[in-house]
């Protein structure tokens, strides 16, 4: 699986075939079938590989807000180690065994801070759906190439355009260079992590 990982990372999900993987092990195709029975389960194994590289801090911190922080940040930085993982995950169902784990861990943290284990799990996955599409959104603007690339795009388009048609939004032309940024994510990361927090959720 670490190899099956390696190429959708380096050379994205589409690249990932059997026949292709089977030529980075150089074995016969039909030997990969020995241990998975379609591309399918092979993207989601190799989705669950790359989650076994996720590092929640230890131990966790005491408060709601902080353990769902703490868990997307851990999440993003594993997403974008291995950048096939929001593909992946955006794109089919993957569960197992280290997911299971995972949720207790923080079920357990979450139950600790006050928050029934109904309510943890649904601000869990709140924060999965919301760090996923922002690596999806963040990997090929400002990943896949540079932050100040990213932000010429943003001058050379609005450079075409009439300054006087847009007075607000030329006043925020830097800001929109950042809407990929890290600091965009802890934007929308907190004002999640406090909603959630605060929520009356079903116990």
């Amino acid at each position: 699986m670490e190899a099956a990982l390696e190429l959708a990372d380096r050379d994205g999900v589409e690249a990932l075939t059997m026949p292709a993987l089977a030529a980075s092990l150089e074995c016969g195709v039909m030997t990969l079938y020995g241990y998975v029975e379609s591309k399918e389960e092979l993207m989601a194994a190799i989705a669950l590989q790359g989650l076994t590289d996720l590092r929640l801090p230890w131990p966790l911190p005491k408060e709601r807000t902080e353990i769902l922080m703490a868990w997307g940040r851990a999440l993003r930085a594993t997403m974008l180690r291995h950048p096939s993982m929001p593909m992946i995950f955006l794109s089919r169902a993957v569960v197992g065994e280290g997911i299971f784990r995972g949720i207790e861990a923080l079920l357990v943290a979450l139950r600790s801070a006050g928050m029934a284990p109904a309510a943890g799990v649904r601000a869990i996955y709140a924060v999965v759906t919301y760090v996923t599409g922002f690596v999806a959104w963040e990997i090929p603007r400002t990943q896949q190439q540079s932050g100040e690339v990213y932000a010429a795009e943003w001058r050379r388009a609005f450079g075409g355009l009439a300054p006087a048609d847009f007075p607000l939004t030329a006043t925020v032309l830097a800001d929109l260079a950042e809407v990929a940024s890290e600091q965009q994510f802890e934007v929308g990361l907190t004002a999640l992590a406090a909603g959630l927090s605060r929520s009356r959720q079903p116990p």
